[in-house]
């Protein structure tokens, strides 16, 4: 069974916090783009450990589009998009 690249899951961003990653992941839902967080409960049994942090995976198809929604919901002020891992 082959898949197109289209199909395959990439992670989208890394997040500072689970809380973060779990807003992100809304905001795309709310457009339409289905995607997972991944690593939100890693804190939970290992503690606020650097280097594990929350991702948010979605279909190669949908990053450019992903991205864009999370630049256009970013609070004034930021300067910076979303952490690109």
């Amino acid at each position: 069974m082959s898949s197109s690249s289209e199909d395959e899951i990439v992670c989208l961003t890394t997040a500072l916090n689970p809380a973060e990653a779990h807003i992100w992941g809304q905001a795309l839902q709310e457009e339409g783009i289905t995607c997972k967080v991944v690593g939100d409960y890693l804190d939970a049994g290992l503690g606020d450990i650097p280097g594990f942090r929350a991702e948010l995976w979605v279909h190669r198809r949908d990053v450019e589009r992903a991205q864009k929604i999370l630049r256009e919901r970013e609070p004034a002020g930021e300067e910076e998009s979303p952490e690109q891992p």
